[in-house]
């Protein structure tokens, strides 16, 4: 996907945040929406939407992700045992997402995430997921992290 196509997708994303009532915008060197939940008075969680591809059908298809703990570089090797299945049962129990590891800009992060084929999504869905996923990603960190947040 070119640069131009995915500036495209985000535009359309930033029209349906927009929608939804949510003010966030777009980060270029990203390549990604970006928005900032508040959670309550104390802690607030990212959100990020990237473009991640097209359908079979070539549909756009969106990544809305929260980042909840930063991990040293390489598979696992920041995260106990104990964490790894933790996040395990975590995905199993999850009604909407996913945990996963992203990497950007020469560390890892684990992220809660979800996937969307963006002609299909409607502002008070898409509301929701942004909602959810720092909802999700900050439980985590609160568990987890000694970071406030990302």
């Amino acid at each position: 996907m070119s640069i131009r196509e995915q500036l495209d997708v985000l535009e359309k994303v930033e029209a349906v945040a927009a929608l939804a009532g949510l003010d966030g915008e777009i980060d270029e060197e990203r390549m990604a929406f970006v928005w900032y939940c508040q959670i309550d008075e104390s802690r607030s969680q990212v959100v990020y939407v990237r473009p991640a591809g097209q359908t079979v059908s070539e549909e756009d298809v969106i990544t809305i992700f929260s980042p909840c703990l930063s991990v040293k570089k390489g598979m696992l090797s920041g995260i106990s045992k104990d964490q790894a299945l933790d996040l395990l049962k975590q995905n199993e129990e999850a009604l909407f997402g996913r945990f996963g590891i992203w990497s950007f800009e020469g560390s890892d992060m684990i992220v809660v995430s979800v996937d969307h084929i963006l002609s299909s999504l409607d502002p008070s869905e898409f509301e929701m997921h942004m909602i959810y996923v720092a909802m999700m990603a900050d439980k985590y960190e609160e568990k987890h992290s000694k970071e406030d947040d990302f």
